[in-house]
């Protein structure tokens, strides 16, 4: 549950103006509030501020340095106002220096906390309001499936030099067709040698283009939570892009060229292979640039990936402890919301994704396939019609025919509409549904078994109608019991949703090891005082007082907060200081900036 501090002044910002109260209590539980001292300053010129400031007492100045390294005054924030709002959503650097005048209490609003609310919440980013600078400043999405909580930590595609070298191959070719035209022509000059020279240098030029293209189309991405790959190859007209969670790679090796190819080893690139515990469908890349540095970027961001996760848990379990030993207010989170927003919520007529009773995305496969189901039916129920319409051998014949059409259409359709793909945050679900007394074949398999997912379209035709195939690769499993799905619209969507889907799982399993963690430390201090109790009676009777600083968030994401330690019996009881509103901690004497 939110603090009621927190919450009655987060409702006063405009960007959340259109959140309900459910949502509004959600948002403010991964809110903060910090005091700052005279002189402390929240972030610098050319920082990246971590998230959004709001003043709720005191005032600041907003300085900015000048190219003569001269710092003037900007502006003023007052008690209301706020900055860094598009902190929230983009790692943008700060153009201007914050620093208090006069002793502040601040609420705070991480950007990370923000993204993991979002990733948990995706309803509420529908309702949040972003100003125009927001969105001017947001960083657009440097790829097709790039998540809106995540960062693109190392975009890269083959060595340029490998390109260079394909290209100079096919213009040294060229020069040779035209030099042999010249030394041809002055032996047969009838024959046409020069447009035999312009046709062959036509399509070496095409070849230069096509290289071209399928260098560029190729990519390698690390973001903060996976490696992706993307590969398009123009001749099939297919596109693959496979992904991996940071967390699920198990190794990274590094292969550099062959001694024949003397171009590769003066210009340094090689082939980068990410495997996962699975044999097959591991991400392979050529000629990349400096393969050994993206190796080591890779476990680089994955031990930060971990850690980052590690100390998400501790400060939750430290924000319940202290809650638990402070306030005894346990809480608790909110249901969380599962398709995102948009999705149709009823199957209707036509609709390839909706959403079922239970929040999960149900996918059916393409309308192309239905048509190519109902064209025979369809055609012997026209039939019918016509030999009714010219009764040329009675009526009885045209009817059974269109009778016999219409079941051939109910059949088709109903098995097009009852084979579905049903991702959920805790399973993903194939269902093959046989019409009449035919058997019917579900399989189910866990989320978290999920190693990785490959989406594939392939073919000119499937290209324009983005008709493609899911394959899904379980944990220590062959590709050849991998769980496919094909014929479907935009597979790479599903893709996206299944990778949202496991992320969403990864948090939530997440928070259920806290809850677990902090209901084994509820236990355990409740043992703890029954026994006090039971050894001291008199001890246990006296009173015991707490000054202990509340919480500032109930969510897995809440910040750092220390815990209460007793007061001495004999002090006389301390006088809460009027200035401070309640429920707001005290200034740190460490020098740091914020308060717990």
């Amino acid at each position: 549950m939110a603090d009621p501090f927190i919450l009655a002044n987060a409702r006063r910002l405009p960007m959340f103006a259109r959140l309900s109260a459910a949502q509004m209590e959600q948002v403010a539980s991964v809110m903060q509030t910090q005091r700052f001292q005279t002189g402390e300053e929240l972030f610098r010129q050319g920082e990246i501020p971590p998230g959004m400031f709001m003043f709720i007492s005191g005032n600041a100045v907003m300085t900015q340095r000048g190219a003569d390294g001269v710092e003037r005054p900007f502006g003023q924030v007052r008690p209301g106002e706020y900055v860094t709002e598009n902190a929230m959503f983009a790692e943008t650097a700060a153009t201007v220096s914050v620093r208090v005048m006069q002793e502040s209490i601040v609420l705070f609003l991480s950007r990370q906390n923000m993204r993991n609310l979002l990733a948990l919440h995706p309803d509420i980013k529908a309702n949040v309001v972003i100003t125009r600078q927001d969105v001017s400043q947001a960083p657009a999405k440097r790829f097709e499936g790039q998540r809106d909580n995540e960062t693109v930590l190392l975009q890269t595609r083959r060595h340029i030099g490998a390109l260079v070298g394909r290209i100079a191959s096919l213009i040294i070719v060229t020069a040779i067709v035209w030099l042999g035209m010249v030394l041809l022509s002055s032996s047969a000059p009838t024959f046409p040698w020069l447009l035999i020279a312009i046709g062959v240098s036509g399509l070496l030029g095409i070849l230069m283009f096509y290289n071209y293209l399928e260098w560029a189309n190729d990519q390698l991405i690390i973001t903060d939570r996976r490696v992706v790959s993307i590969q398009r190859t123009l001749v099939t007209f297919s596109t693959r892009i496979n992904e991996i969670p940071l967390d699920g790679i198990n190794e990274v090796t590094v292969s550099l060229p062959p001694l024949t190819d003397i171009i590769g080893r003066i210009l340094g690139y090689g082939t980068i292979t990410v495997r996962t515990s699975g044999d097959s469908n591991n991400i392979r890349l050529d000629e990349i640039p400096d393969p050994k540095a993206i190796q080591d970027a890779i476990f680089t961001h994955r031990k930060r990936y971990q850690d980052a996760r590690a100390e998400e848990n501790r400060k939750a379990i430290r924000g319940e402890i202290a809650k638990l030993v402070g306030s005894g207010d346990e809480g608790g989170n909110p249901a969380m919301a599962g398709a995102l927003a948009g999705i149709p919520r009823t199957p209707g007529l036509f609709n390839l994704e909706y959403t079922n009773e239970v929040g999960e995305t149900v996918y059916r496969k393409h309308w192309v396939l239905w048509f190519g189901h109902i064209l025979m039916p369809s055609i012997l129920i026209l039939g019918g019609i016509t030999l009714l319409l010219v009764n040329v051998v009675g009526a009885l014949i045209p009817i059974v025919i269109v009778l016999a059409g219409a079941a051939w259409f109910y059949l088709a359709d109903w098995d097009w509409r009852n084979d579905l793909f049903v991702v959920g945050d805790q399973t993903i679900t194939v269902i093959h549904r046989r019409p009449l007394f035919l058997q019917d074949q579900k399989d189910q398999v866990s989320l978290a078994q999920v190693d990785n997912v490959v989406s594939n379209t392939q073919g000119f035709i499937n290209s324009i109608f983005q008709l493609g195939e899911i394959k899904i690769l379980l944990l220590g499993t062959s590709e050849a019991n991998a769980k496919r799905f094909s014929n479907v619209y935009a597979p790479q969507r599903i893709q996206q949703e299944i990778s949202r889907r496991k992320e969403r799982a990864l948090l939530l399993k997440q928070q259920a090891e806290a809850e677990r963690q902090q209901q084994a430390i509820k236990d355990y201090l409740a043992v703890y005082h029954e026994t006090t109790a039971t050894q001291n009676p008199q001890a246990a009777a006296a009173p015991t007082t707490f000054n202990a600083p509340p919480t500032t968030s109930s969510a897995p994401f809440g910040g750092y907060v220390t815990p209460p330690v007793p007061e001495e019996r004999n002090e006389p009881p301390q006088v809460r200081d009027r200035s401070r509103p309640p429920g707001i901690p005290r200034a740190r004497q460490d020098g740091r900036p914020g308060g717990s």
